[in-house]
């Protein structure tokens, strides 16, 4: 099959298209981090985009490009709006010109955190504006006439060339002797970024639609994460400092009690999710093998 990731410059898209590429025609795109091999795009440009898809003419149009970063999205309301809903909303269009399927990622941000984790058929309520922005992207998603597939997931980390995600970062400061607060009241279901592509993979070849949950297994407050990631990256964890969310001072409403439920994905995929110490006993070979 012929695909285009939008947005392969970023943790999931760089993963999925290592993932998909020896198996199909793959192309990638990527918006402020230049990649060998990969085209530029700015999803938020209509003209452009619709353009560039329509020369392409894709069968499958993955979108994991997004305005992820929470704070920023707060304090940026109407950039957040731009790229999260209107950049989707561009794709889509694009997409149903040459009636693409679009995989579109989503998030646990959806939810309130109230009664965590959450199915697939839950209700969203979400508390901050990047919540609310992939709440209202999705609708655009589900409204839309193109075949689609919905993935929500939750805390993605994971080996990434930018070095965004939670565990990079731990790494990082722990390794320069840094102390960190860590707030021990956040619970998620941590996934695997190479676990979610390869079942993402086992999904779009099963020509899978709907909505699907893909996370890890287990039900983990932040601490506890990172905690467990100093063991496996063998980093001091008495750096660590446990705090509650209120601490913190962060600008954005944080969905205390998250994480997805999985049942619907176990009953379907081959592929075992896996659980965090797997996952980052993973991620530290990975690691050692760019490094290398």
């Amino acid at each position: 099959m012929k695909m285009l990731i939008v947005g392969a410059s970023g943790q999931i898209g760089f993963n999925l298209y290592q993932a998909l590429a020896g198996s199909h025609q793959v192309t990638g795109t990527y918006f402020s981090y230049p990649m060998l091999d990969m085209y530029s795009l700015d999803m938020t440009k209509q003209g452009i985009v619709k353009d560039f898809i329509t020369v392409l003419n894709p069968d499958i149009i993955f979108l994991p490009a997004a305005l992820p970063d929470v704070e920023a999205c707060e304090k940026k309301p109407d950039l957040c709006r731009r790229v999260n809903i209107d950049g989707t909303r561009n794709v889509l269009a694009a997409a149903g010109e040459i009636n693409a399927k679009v995989v579109f990622f989503s998030t646990d941000y959806l939810f309130d955190g109230a009664a965590g984790p959450y199915s697939e058929t839950e209700t969203p309520k979400s508390l901050n504006v990047y919540g609310k922005a992939k709440n209202e992207a999705e609708k655009l998603i589900r409204q839309s006439a193109c075949p689609h597939l919905i993935i929500r997931t939750s805390v993605v980390y994971g080996y990434e060339i930018q070095g965004k995600n939670f565990v990079v970062r731990l790494d990082e400061r722990l390794r320069r002797g840094e102390k960190v607060k860590v707030p021990n009241d956040q619970f998620s279901t941590p996934t695997y970024v190479n676990n979610l592509c390869a079942i993402i993979k086992e999904l779009v070849e099963n020509d899978k639609e709907g909505i699907y949950n893909i996370a890890g297994p287990e039900l983990l407050n932040r601490y506890d994460f990172a905690v467990l990631a100093a063991e496996i990256f063998e980093l001091d964890r008495s750096l660590i400092i446990p705090v509650a969310t209120e601490e913190l001072g962060q600008q954005a409403i944080r969905p205390l009690r998250g994480g997805l439920k999985i049942d619907k994905i176990r009953s379907v995929a081959v592929t075992p999710l896996m659980n965090v110490r797997e996952g980052l006993i993973d991620m530290k070979k990975t690691m050692e093998r760019h490094s290398s």
